[in-house]
């Protein structure tokens, strides 16, 4: 075992020196790039170490704290319980994304090595031990256990050491579990795609239902009344039954019967119950493994055996290669799970944020009468928008993979295949806007017509403005995405993200001061100087992105290569 896992260490490390050499084949700016991918993923982790410090120093002076009773146990102990909730919160979560936007392929490469499927499964276990979101809380436990032993309580440190370790053995069984339930379930494409569906809108649904759903809050806010404070006491009888076999409440059950109030018995059984459901989830995780592991060489979905031919659709004022290419720019999004949702959730999120936001009881404040000013609403889910296409506005010539290889070989010049993803990207944003629209129009009761216009041409405006540079960006920092999949996996290159978000902003600071300064001489003005400035951009965008054509054309092998 120790030795499989020495080889895994060690493949992981090479990946990751490989991922930033590259091959020679690249040129300097593909190099660049590659470097440049890391800045975030290293900030994260610089950034994530003084974190880490001080939940390691919180965990030791609270259990000298706990020992010594230099503080009231119950209010340690419930900080403990919180923490590990939120561990425990991440660790379903994020495996959940995590499989969302990766592929399940590497399990088809693994299964090549001579390592026995049972050694197989016990390593990708305890590889979650390296998974952040595991790693930053085991110094917390590992000190809490020493300020024990600093203290004198020996027994104490042996029973917090102990349950611990049981919490983390929990913790990496039910992330292995999760992820392989949810990599089993994304090698089917089309029930990948609704998973992943499902997933991201039933997060969104959940992050607003508590705000909806809290009547006693806003029914206490609107009589002036106060409710009660929140206590420990108040919390215990709020929560669930079925929480007790959460393994943070189970830890929390042993430093208080165990360390608090001196009962050796109930802390035994409470941490025999962590190291049993530790078991039990380690074994459901070897079942769903072998079945994904069965499954890795396997067909899946399903295949046309004839094509359906259909017409094509001709856009008016553009060639007829452009015009292929922008619907198939279209279609690709509309048919993946990044396009769907960046057409579907900017609208009804934004409305949804709207609609919570009007129902708060408080008279007098800016909730009040947010109705009347709807079109800011639509404003910002017009933004959101263009920031959800980004995966594709921001990675126009690789995140469809061999569908540039194929355009390439036609007898499609650059300049209208450049003008064509161009246009591809306005029809997504285009649809988003619309959904947009009735989403927030619903919400907020609408308002004038013709204000919602020159919102509506200024976001296109906007979206016009940022598309050359956006094109200049995706053909010098392509990055292989997958569209099928939610998360970092079908992300644009992260500078190209950086930069493009700054742009989105700067771009849309004229056609709000055109707002603000129009809505002083009435609406028409500010509709007529919405669409002036309309004109304006998308006169000086088509001269730029025959510039950019030119970046791409000579670009064209290192764009082959990105795979």
């Amino acid at each position: 075992m120790i030795r499989h896992l020495r080889a895994f260490a060690w493949l992981r490390w090479r990946l990751l020196l490989n991922g930033v050499r590259g091959s020679r084949r690249r040129d300097t700016l593909e190099q660049v790039s590659r470097l440049l991918a890391l800045i975030a993923p290293a900030a994260i982790v610089v950034l994530s170490l003084g974190s880490v410090i001080a939940l390691s120093l919180a965990g030791f002076f609270g259990g000298r704290a706990l020992a010594r009773g230099e503080f009231a146990p119950d209010v340690l102990v419930m900080i403990a319980r919180a923490l590990l909730m939120a561990a425990t919160l991440l660790v379903v979560f994020l495996p959940i994304g995590m499989a969302a936007q990766t592929s399940a392929a590497r399990y088809t490469r693994l299964l090549l090595l001579p390592i026995p499927a049972r050694v197989l499964h016990f390593v990708e276990v305890v590889a979650g031990l390296a998974d952040p979101w595991i790693a930053f809380m085991l110094p917390g436990l590992a000190l809490f256990a020493l300020g024990l032993v600093t203290a004198g309580r020996w027994d104490g440190a042996a029973l917090a050491a102990l349950a611990g370790i049981g919490v983390a053995a929990v913790l990496v069984s039910m992330s292995a579990l999760v992820g392989f339930l949810m990599s089993w379930l994304m090698r089917d494409r089309r029930r990948a795609e609704l998973v992943t569906l499902l997933f991201v809108v039933g997060i969104s649904a959940v992050a607003v239902l508590p705000q909806l759903l809290d009547t006693e809050r806003r029914e206490n806010r609107a009589e002036g009344r106060r409710g009660e404070p929140v206590s420990i006491a108040r919390v215990e009888a709020a929560l669930p039954v079925w929480t007790r076999a959460l393994p943070s409440e189970m830890y929390g059950q042993v430093l208080t019967t165990g360390i608090v109030e001196r009962r050796a018995g109930p802390a035994v059984l409470w941490l025999g119950g962590l190291f049993l459901q530790a078991a039990l989830l380690y074994g459901l995780s070897g079942v769903v493994h072998r079945r994904l592991i069965d499954s890795a060489g396997t067909e899946s979905g399903r295949r046309r055996r004839n094509a359906e031919v259909r017409p094509l659709v001709r856009l008016p004022g553009v060639s007829a290669a452009t015009s292929a290419v922008a619907v198939a720019q279209m279609m690709t999004g509309l048919r993946s799970v990044r396009g769907r949702l960046a057409v579907l959730l900017p609208g009804p999120m934004i409305a949804l944020v709207a609609l919570m936001v009007t129902r708060a009881p408080e008279e007098g404040t800016w909730t009040a009468s947010i109705g009347e000013y709807g079109h800011l609403v639509f404003g910002a889910s017009l933004i959101f928008a263009i920031y959800a296409a980004q995966p594709f506005s921001l990675n126009q010539f690789t995140s469809d993979r061999a569908g540039l290889m194929l355009q390439l070989l036609m007898p499609v010049s650059t300049v209208e295949l450049v003008r064509g993803k161009a246009l591809g990207c306005t029809g997504l944003v285009l649809v988003a806007g619309l959904l947009a629209a009735v989403a927030t129009s619903i919400s907020t009761g609408g308002g004038p017509w013709v204000i919602w216009l020159s919102v509506a041409l200024g976001g296109l405006a906007t979206f016009v403005a940022v598309t050359p540079l956006a094109a200049l960006l995706s053909a010098a920092f392509p990055v292989a995405a997958d569209l099928s999949k939610s998360g970092s996996g079908g992300n644009p290159h992260a500078f190209s993200l950086l930069v493009g978000s700054a742009l989105v902003l700067a771009a849309a600071l004229p056609p709000l001061v055109l707002f603000v300064v129009g809505q002083r001489f009435g609406p028409g003005v500010t509709v007529a100087a919405s669409v002036v400035w309309l004109v304006v951009v998308t006169m000086a965008a088509v001269p730029l992105l025959s510039l950019v054509a030119r970046v791409v054309e000579s670009r064209r092998e290192n764009l082959f290569l990105v795979k």
